[in-house]
C-alpha cells in the first residue's frame, strides 16, 4: 500500500509500505528495510499505479507521478487514452480563452463554474509534456481541457494540420471560428511557400473549401496569403462563389430596405391619422384618475380612444 506521497515542484516521490510474504502489509513495522522509494523499473510502475488509480486512488502525487511515467515513453497512446479518461471536456457555452494563459484560464472555468474536482494536475502535466518537446497531440488535449483553443490549434498546426482543422470545426464562436481559420489558411501557405511556392493556392483555396463557407473566411480574407505570382484561373472557382454570394446578400439587402420602407411609410400614414384624429366627449366627462371634470378644470388631458 501506498505510505505516503510527496510532490516537490515537477518532482513527485511515492513511498510504498511493502507486503509481508502472506501478502499483507507489514503493519506497524516501520523498519526502513520495509520501506522503500518507488523507483521499480518503468513498466512495473506504471502497470502499478494505474492499479492503485483503478482501485480508487485519488492522490494528486500519484497521477503526476504516473504522467511524469508515462511522459518519458515513446510510445504517447498510453498517455493520450489516460488524459482522455481523466481531462474534463468543457461545455461548448463557456468562451475560450484568448489571453493570459493557463491561469487566466483556470479563471474563466470558475467564473462559469465549471471546474470539476480531479485529482489530476492539468497544469503539472502540460509543463511535463511540453518539456519533453513530443507527444504534442496530448498537449492538445490539455489545451483543450483549459478551454484554450487557439493555443491547441496553434499547437496542432505543428503536428497535425488534419486535428487542427477539426479543433477549428467545433468551435461555436463566429469570431473564434474565423480567427482560428485564417491561422489555419496562413499555415498552409506557409506551408506551400517551403515547397517551393508550386501547393500555396491549392492549400490555401482547400481551407476555402472546408472552413464552412463564405461565412467563415472569404476570398478577400486569404488574398494576403497568396503569392504575387498566383493566377486567377487556380482559384476562380473561389472567386466566382464569392461574387454569387455577394449578388444574393445584396439582394436580400435591398429587400430588407423595401420592407423598411414599407413599415416607415405605415407609421408615417398612422402618425398623420391619429393627429388628424378627433374624439367626442361628454361635458361631464371625469379623469378616470382624479375624478375631475375634465372640461372644468384649466389643465391639459389627453384622450384615449375606447
Amino acid at each position: 500500500r501506498i505510505e505516503k506521497c510527496r510532490t516537490f515542484g515537477d518532482e513527485v516521490e511515492v513511498l510504498i509500505d511493502q507486503l509481508g510474504a502472506s501478502g499483507h502489509a507489514t503493519g506497524g513495522n516501520k523498519d526502513p528495510r520495509n520501506v522503500s522509494s518507488f523507483i521499480d523499473d518503468e513498466n512495473a510502475s506504471v502497470k502499478y499505479l494505474e492499479g492503485v488509480i483503478t482501485q480508487g486512488c485519488q492522490s494528486s502525487a500519484v497521477f503526476n507521478y504516473l504522467i511524469s511515467l508515462y511522459a518519458a515513453m515513446d510510445d504517447e497512446v498510453p498517455l493520450f487514452k489516460f488524459l482522455s479518461k481523466h481531462v474534463p471536456t468543457l461545455a461548448s457555452t463557456i468562451p475560450s480563452a484568448k489571453e493570459g494563459g493557463i491561469g487566466a484560464a483556470i479563471l474563466k472555468q470558475k467564473e462559469f463554474g465549471s471546474t470539476p474536482q480531479s485529482p489530476l494536475d492539468m497544469s503539472y502535466a502540460l509543463r511535463v509534456i511540453l518539456r519533453t518537446g513530443r507527444h504534442f497531440r496530448s498537449a492538445v488535449k490539455l489545451y483543450m481541457g483549459f478551454g484554450m483553443r487557439q493555443q491547441a490549434v496553434e499547437l496542432a498546426l505543428k503536428v497535425d494540420p488534419a486535428l487542427a482543422r477539426e479543433l477549428a470545426k467545433e468551435s461555436v464562436g463566429s469570431d473564434e471560428k474565423k480567427r482560428l481559420w485564417l491561422m489555419i489558411a496562413r499555415n498552409a501557405a506557409s506551408d506551400g511557400d517551403n515547397r517551393g511556392g508550386k501547393d500555396i493556392v491549392a492549400n490555401v483555396v482547400s481551407v476555402l473549401r472546408e472552413c464552412g463557407g463564405p461565412d467563415v473566411l472569404s476570398i478577400e480574407d486569404v488574398l494576403p496569403f497568396l503569392p504575387d505570382f498566383a493566377q486567377i484561373d487556380q482559384f476562380k472557382d473561389e472567386i466566382c462563389g464569392a461574387l454569387t454570394s455577394y449578388s444574393s446578400k445584396i439582394d436580400q439587402y435591398l429587400k430588407e430596405m423595401n420592407d423598411c420602407d414599407q413599415i416607415c411609410d405605415t407609421l408615417r400614414d398612422g402618425i398623420n391619422r391619429l393627429g388628424n384624429h378627433g374624439f367626442q366627449m361628454k361635458a361631464d366627462a371625469r379623469c378616470a384618475f382624479t375624478k375631475k371634470t375634465v372640461l372644468k378644470e384649466d389643465e391639459p388631458f389627453y384622450v384615449f380612444p375606447s
